[in-house]
């Protein structure tokens, strides 16, 4: 019998390979154990979700990490579709719906902008968690319990370093996701 893990980490990035800080904490979150890495466009090249597909691996899976750039104030369209067609009336909530009670859930997302860019005088104008609002609202509505999220800004003027250090921090957040309660 295959054993599931108990961190379902969905990768949510249209273009993977032009993204250096995506793929590395995709790879890093794939070398902690008891962590799945499930990138959604590789899944859905056609866009089409299988939200019952979809439902089956978190079933199986305590805590849900979302790893994401953030494009126009938003995660990318896939991850939007992944949400509608998979959290459900009657399995993420509404009568009967308690498949996400309890669940754990982490946002981990990356910025074309600096951090100074996000707040009052800002670019953006508003802090980066303004536009985590809905994750942190659809963890509310499902009952899930909310974890601080990772936020790496200015992902395109990194450097090696910078990466290094972040994806270390990814996976000691994994690896507390997926330890023993």
């Amino acid at each position: 019998m295959i054993m599931s893990a108990p961190v379902l980490f969905v990768l949510a990035h249209p273009d993977l390979r032009a993204s250096r800080a995506n793929r590395a904490f995709a790879a890093a979150a794939a070398t902690v154990d008891g962590v799945t890495v499930h990138d959604l466009y590789d899944t859905y090249p056609d866009l089409f979700v299988d939200g019952f597909a979809e439902r089956k691996l978190i079933d199986r899976a305590g805590a849900l990490v979302l790893q994401a750039p953030i494009y126009w104030y938003a995660g990318p369209g896939l991850l939007k579709e992944w949400i509608d067609r998979t959290f459900v009336s009657g399995w993420a909530y509404g009568r009967g719906g308690r498949a996400l009670v309890g669940k754990k859930m982490l946002v981990s997302i990356t910025t074309g902008s600096a951090h100074e860019a996000y707040g009052p005088g800002g670019r953006h104008a508003h802090p980066i968690e303004d536009y985590l609002k809905p994750y942190r609202q659809i963890a509310a509505f499902c009952g899930m319990a909310w974890q601080e999220p990772l936020v790496f800004f200015h992902a395109r003027a990194t450097t090696s370093a910078d990466l290094d250090v972040h994806a270390h921090l990814l996976t000691e957040r994994l690896e507390a996701l997926a330890a023993p309660a």
